[in-house]
């Protein structure tokens, strides 16, 4: 099985031409494409009727006999540089009879050429698309569980987060988080419209811009530089996905993409870009990707060595900021209620429909019980931050916890979002913009936070661990 940490994909597939002139042959497409910024998937697919998909597909677009269509059907599996070969094969394989074909034959071997040409500098995703092949070539689904605002397994916020080849049904997308049954599942797709992966061409994103011309430090000569260029590989569309329902915005399982992307080496650059159901969001290396990965021996009977990542590697988020304005005095009274009847020194609620809670010290955070059926009848989200001043001797500004049954969250180990609204708050409380927060859930996590007001942003950093990743099998989208 492909490896998620692979940058070669190959797609393995085999296409039977039935017809006496050819006597069922089978012709294998074997082609392996490099590219340092995709996941590995492996497929393997046979047509063995004449009518098959991909037949139609190049009729749609080559004007040849029938005895041409069956050669270019052949051809369809064969490399560019193997096409004289491939010709030469299928010509051998005719009969003295069928010499008074010859004419009908070279005309097959062009349209071959041709065939394999236009195939070669085809996308593979839109010729997918086009062809209305994607299930069968991208039946795999790769996924990775990791867990956010930590930098050790079993503690923070796991996501799991999966990398899809192409789009997929709202339905199916729950299905797949209510199986994970983690507070988040993330969903990514690559964008289309930057570098393409062809089946012909591998894509340097190393490469640098053409040398520019700037001033030297005396500032009277000019000296050559090469500015590096941002690969266009960093753009993603992301959704979050609860057990129960779609979010529009979630830190750590946006933290969490980042961190795959970035320790898998599909994104090479500094900065990923994620367009989201809440605008433009941006996640930027810090540090923990620049190491070697690390080898792992395989079983003793193939003596090989497979290389991994460290795991481990801390991300900015850049977010916006949420901002809570004040409940009136009925509103607050029953969001005391939710939490069993605590004191509460200030309480307001947000554009997402979280409400944000002050109680008085960090010690009522830690042993606030929660009434969850009162808060499944919340307006919006529903979701309740509860916070508080950390203690003098603790190394945190403030402590938070978060709750949002409505969601199928009873609790949720550390909320990235949640901290768009505590960053704005305790900022101007304390009267300091970078912050170090703690969430006291059963399992932690710790963010630093600075805040932006004049651009009403909120730039969250952690640490993410990968713990695991696998294949999603067996999940034919249900209609």
């Amino acid at each position: 099985m492909a490896s998620i940490y692979s940058s070669l994909r190959t797609i393995s597939s085999s296409i039977t031409s039935s017809s006496s002139s050819l006597s069922h042959t089978s012709l294998p497409l074997s082609r392996t494409i490099h590219h340092s910024s995709s996941l590995c998937f492996a497929t393997s697919i046979n047509y063995c009727k004449h009518t098959s998909k991909l037949h139609f597909a190049l009729f749609s677009h080559l004007s040849v006999s029938a005895s041409g269509h069956r050669r270019v059907a052949a051809a369809c599996a064969l490399p560019s540089s193997s096409t004289s070969a491939a010709a030469s094969d299928i010509e051998n394989q005719s009969s003295p009879e069928s010499l008074e074909e010859s004419a009908v034959d070279m005309a097959g071997q062009q349209a071959l050429r041709e065939a394999v040409r236009r195939l070669a500098e085809e996308d593979l995703e839109e010729a997918a698309e086009k062809y209305n092949l994607e299930e069968e070539l991208f039946s795999e689904v790769h996924y990775a569980q990791v867990n956010a605002f930590t930098d050790r397994p079993f503690s923070g916020n796991p996501a799991a987060v999966c990398y899809l080849p192409y789009e997929r049904h709202d339905q199916w997308l729950q299905l797949v988080a209510r199986e994970f049954n983690l507070s988040e599942t993330a969903f990514l797709i690559k964008r289309r419209g930057g570098k393409k992966r062809s089946l012909e061409k591998e894509v340097d994103h190393t490469a640098s811009s053409p040398a520019l011309l700037q001033l030297d430090e005396t500032g009277k000569k000019l000296k050559e530089f090469s500015k590096k260029v941002m690969p266009d590989d960093n753009e993603f569309d992301l959704r979050w996905f609860t057990p129960k329902v779609e979010v529009d915005l979630c830190g750590h399982a946006t933290l969490a993409s980042a961190h795959l992307m970035f320790s898998t080496g599909i994104v090479e650059g500094e900065t990923i870009v994620f367009h989201t159901k809440s605008g433009v969001l941006k996640a930027r290396k810090i540090s923990g990707y620049d190491e070697e990965p690390v080898e792992v021996n395989q079983e003793e009977s193939t003596a090989e060595k497979k290389k991994y990542p460290s795991g481990r590697g801390v991300v900015e988020l850049d977010f916006p900021l949420v901002i809570a304005s004040e409940c009136d005095v009925s509103e607050t009274a029953r969001v005391s209620n939710s939490l069993g009847d605590v004191e509460i020194v200030w309480c307001g609620k947000t554009s997402l429909g979280d409400y944000l809670v002050e109680v008085p010290s960090s010690k009522d955070v830690e042993q606030i019980q929660p009434q969850f059926t009162d808060m499944i009848n919340f307006s919006g989200r529903g979701g309740v931050i509860v916070t508080a001043p950390a203690s003098r001797e603790s190394p945190f500004d403030f402590i938070s916890r978060f709750f949002c049954p409505k969601a199928g969250v009873p609790e949720d180990p550390v909320t990235g979002s949640a901290h768009c609204t505590l960053g704005p708050y305790w900022a101007r409380k304390l009267g300091k913009n970078k912050l170090e927060a703690y969430q006291a859930s059963e399992r932690g996590g710790k963010l630093l936070v600075r805040v932006d007001e004049m651009e009403g942003r909120a730039y969250l950093e952690g640490a993410a661990t990968l713990v695991m990743a696998g294949v999603l099998i067996n999940t034919v989208e249900t209609q």
